[in-house]
């Protein structure tokens, strides 16, 4: 049976999220975790800043299991469980199926229609076969999810029009500075997500760009790669961007550190030479950035979910989309649906043709011993006609049992009198 335990941005806040959220480094740790948990024979697990969801393939539903097990894995949480335990949602069955799906076609993300998540689910299905944590029943499910979310993408405009989080720090920006011409923005983090950000605001008039990160030549890679599209650029050791503080109007952080990077004592420290407003932007889980920062004078600092909000403007423009998305996902749902059911006749669809076999193979070599007086070629001939009459007297039966249920399969095994011998008990 598919279960799903899991909490994201609408269920659950930061400030929780990041105390659930598993770096790329603990992913396969966290994999194996799960998969020694009774009853739980495949897992998969998708980890983003706005989600952490637990796909399993097992015993009944394993939500409860799968609760207990996340929370021992981050030594989480004691005397709060039923505070935490609030924010998650579990799914079963065709639900989770089917979240999973939502999820993979953009409808359950924070910017609606945002095509990051498919790669993560990507990223989260490869990592879950190299664990050896996926098995054959997770493996097609991600398939499908997979290229459901590229049907969204190309069949629809779910898409288009996204209000990015890059857009949304640039809308925030905007709202603090009015012009962004003439301002600096310093980056803390060389990923993917910041350097967006970073992007937009430049796109937008900032025309200077601070690059800090521990790796210092993934800093110079990214600076380089502002400069080359005409921003001013500058790498910076992360042990002197507490110094460029001073010097920036915009701070978007996204590391991977498990603690605040940015805290009140450095914008203080570096209030006395700066002379406008600071804006900080923290897109990262867990946060990077002291929410009291929040705190000193002209100081904004949004997170992740602060900026939920600017994203929901560009949601009405697309609501059309949105049934056609749906519409897909109901059809990647009953072609899940014919696949399982397909799965499930499998043992009984081999033990019929096991029996059919046997039983032309019998009355074949009875007749071909009262005929010895045929050629070879002869004798060919009828057994390639009893073949064709075994094959298209099984076929309605077998297309039966592909598009049926469990009944049907027991229906068949029954009236043929199929033995567990032959395979019709693996169902």
């Amino acid at each position: 049976m598919l279960s799903l335990l899991g909490l994201n941005h609408k269920t659950a806040p930061v400030e929780v999220r990041e105390r659930f959220a598993l770096p790329a480094s603990r992913l396969g740790h966290a994999l194996r975790y799960v998969a020694d948990v009774p009853g739980i024979g495949e897992s998969v697990i998708v980890s983003t800043c706005n989600r952490v969801e637990i796909y399993v393939w097992g015993e009944g539903s394993a939500s409860a299991r799968l609760k207990k097990s996340l929370c021992d894995f981050h030594g989480e949480f004691p005397g709060q469980s039923a505070e935490i335990e609030r924010h998650f949602y579990e799914k079963n069955g065709d639900d989770a199926a089917r979240h999973l799906f939502e999820v993979a076609s953009g409808l359950d993300s924070l910017v609606l229609g945002e095509s990051e998540i498919l790669g993560q689910i990507k990223r989260a299905h490869e990592e879950a076969i190299f664990s050896a944590t996926c098995g054959a029943n997770l493996d097609e499910l991600f398939r499908r999810a997979i290229l459901c979310g590229k049907r969204a993408r190309t069949e629809t405009a779910i898409s288009k029009g996204a209000l990015s989080v890059g857009a949304a720090g640039v809308e925030l920006a905007r709202q603090i500075f009015g012009s962004l011409k003439g301002h600096t923005v310093l980056i803390l983090g060389a990923g993917k997500m910041s350097a967006r950000v970073a992007q937009c605001l430049v796109s937008s008039g900032a025309h200077r760009v601070l690059v800090s990160n521990r790796t210092f030549e993934r800093a110079q890679q990214l600076a380089r790669e502002f400069g080359d599209e005409g921003a001013g650029a500058e790498a910076v050791t992360w042990d002197d961007f507490p110094q460029k503080l001073a010097e920036a109007d915009i701070v978007i952080s996204s590391t991977r550190a498990p603690h605040y990077v940015v805290t009140p004592g450095q914008i203080q420290a570096s209030s006395k030479k700066r002379r406008r407003s600071l804006l900080l932007i923290d897109i990262a889980v867990p946060r990077d950035i002291d929410p009291d920062c929040n705190k000193l004078d002209d100081v904004f600092c949004f997170d992740i979910d602060d900026l939920q909000g600017v994203v929901e403007q560009g949601k009405a423009a697309r609501a059309g989309e949105i049934a056609l998305v749906q519409n897909i996902v109901a059809q990647e749902i009953g072609n899940w649906h014919g696949w399982l059911r397909s799965r499930d006749a499998t043992p009984t669809v081999s033990a019929l043709v096991q029996r059919a076999n046997a039983v032309r193979e019998a009355e074949l070599q009875t007749t071909l011993a009262r005929l010895a007086h045929l050629s070879e070629k002869d004798r060919a001939q009828i057994e390639a006609m009893a073949r064709a009459i075994s094959q298209k007297t099984l076929h309605p039966a077998i297309s039966h049992l592909k598009s049926g249920g469990a009944g049907d399969a027991e229906a068949i095994s029954r009236a043929f009198g199929l033995s567990e011998s032959e395979g019709a008990s693996d169902r």
